[in-house]
C-alpha cells in the first residue's frame, strides 16, 4: 500500500515505522527538523524488547507534493481547531486517529464519506523526540471501519497489510461507536487525571465515581448527538480502565501538568460542543475544561 502519514510522532511514526518494515510505501509529511533526523538516522522504534531503526521512508514538506496515494493517515494532536489538508492526493482516502470526536464529524464534512475513514488507535506510545516512538509495551491495536461502501476494498486492504506487523487490527462495523468508546477512556481519565494531578490508578480507586460520571455524561451527549453505544458501554470501558497500569496517564494530561500545549480544546471541549449542538448539556466537562484551561494557561505562563 502507498499510506501518507501527517506527523511522525507517536502514532505516525510507530505505526508507520511498523508498515514499512513489513514493505509498504510510507511517506511522512513533517517538519524540517524532524526530516533531517530522519534523513541522517531514520524513524527509531523503541518497545520492551529492544530498539530498531526504520530507514525505508519518504518524506515531503507538505502534501501537496504528493501526487497519489492509497490513504492519508492524520496521525498528529489537534491544538485548537483542527487545520484539515485543504486537498488529498488523487485518489487517497483521509483516515482520523486523533483523540477528538470532533474532528471525524470535520473530516466527513469536508471530504464527503466516500473519501473518510474514521480509526481508533489504542496504545501507549511516547513521542521521545524527532521521529522516535517509544511503545511502553501492552497493547498496540489500530481500529478502522468504513462508513461508506466506496471505502470497504481499502479498508480490507489495510486490515491486509497489518498482518504483517504486531499491530492488532479489526475492522470495527460501527466505528463512530469506537471513537466515542475511546473517548470516554482517554478524555474522561486524562481530564480528570489533570484535575486532581493523578494517574490512573488513583482515579479508579479513589475517585471512581467521578470518573464514572464523566463517562456516562460523555455516553448520553454520543446519544443525543446520534451514536448507537450499547447498553453497559460504561460498564466495558471502566472494566478497560482497570485492566491499565496503575501509573498511566494519557498524553493530553501530561501536557497540561507540563505547560505544554494540550488537546483540552479538541477532547474536551469537543464533548462540549457536540453536546450543545445536539440539544443536550454536558456540565461536568464543561466545569473540567474551564478549569484545565485556566490551569493550563497558568502552567505556561510559569515556562
Amino acid at each position: 500500500m502507498k499510506i501518507v502519514f501527517i506527523g511522525a510522532g507517536a502514532i505516525g511514526g510507530y505505526y508507520g515505522g511498523q508498515l514499512a518494515k513489513a514493505g509498504h510505501d510510507i511517506t511522512y509529511v513533517v517538519r524540517p527538523a524532524t526530516r533531517k533526523v530522519i534523513e541522517s538516522e531514520g524513524l527509531t522504534l523503541i518497545n520492551p524488547e529492544g530498539t530498531e531503526k526504520v530507514s525505508n521512508v519518504s518524506m515531503v514538506s507538505s502534501l501537496d507534493e504528493v501526487e497519489s496515494a492509497d490513504l492519508v493517515v492524520s496521525a498528529t494532536k489537534i491544538f485548537g481547531k483542527p487545520a484539515l489538508p485543504e486537498n488529498l492526493p488523487e485518489g487517497a482516502a483521509f483516515m482520523t486517529t486523533e483523540n477528538s470526536v470532533e474532528y471525524p464529524l470535520l473530516a466527513e464534512e469536508k471530504y464527503g464519506k466516500q473519501r473518510f475513514i474514521p480509526a481508533v488507535v489504542r496504545a501507549f506510545i511516547h513521542r521521545e523526540g524527532p521521529a522516535t516512538a517509544h511503545h511502553m509495551g501492552g497493547m498496540l491495536a489500530w481500529s478502522f471501519g468504513s462508513i461508506d461502501p466506496a471505502t470497504e476494498p481499502l479498508v480490507q486492504a489495510l486490515h491486509e497489510a497489518l498482518a504483517d506487523t504486531p499491530i492488532k487490527a479489526k475492522i470495527h462495523p460501527d466505528i463512530l461507536s469506537d471513537v466515542w468508546e475511546k473517548a470516554m477512556m482517554v478524555t474522561c481519565f486524562g481530564a480528570l487525571g489533570a484535575v486532581l494531578e493523578k494517574p490512573i490508578g488513583v482515579l479508579r480507586t479513589e475517585y471512581r465515581d467521578s470518573l464514572r460520571a464523566l463517562m456516562v455524561e460523555a455516553a448520553a451527549t454520543a446519544k443525543a448527538a446520534g451514536i448507537e453505544l450499547k447498553d453497559g458501554t460504561v460498564d466495558k470501558v471502566m472494566s478497560f480502565v482497570d485492566q491499565q497500569a496503575e501509573s498511566a496517564t494519557s498524553s493530553m494530561q501530561r501536557d497540561i501538568l507540563e505547560g505544554l500545549h494540550s488537546e483540552l480544546d479538541s477532547q474536551v471541549g469537543g464533548i462540549v460542543r457536540i453536546a450543545i449542538s445536539s440539544g443536550a448539556a454536558a456540565p461536568l466537562h464543561q466545569l473540567v475544561w474551564d478549569a484545565l484551561s485556566t490551569k493550563n494557561a497558568k502552567l505556561r505562563g510559569q515556562k
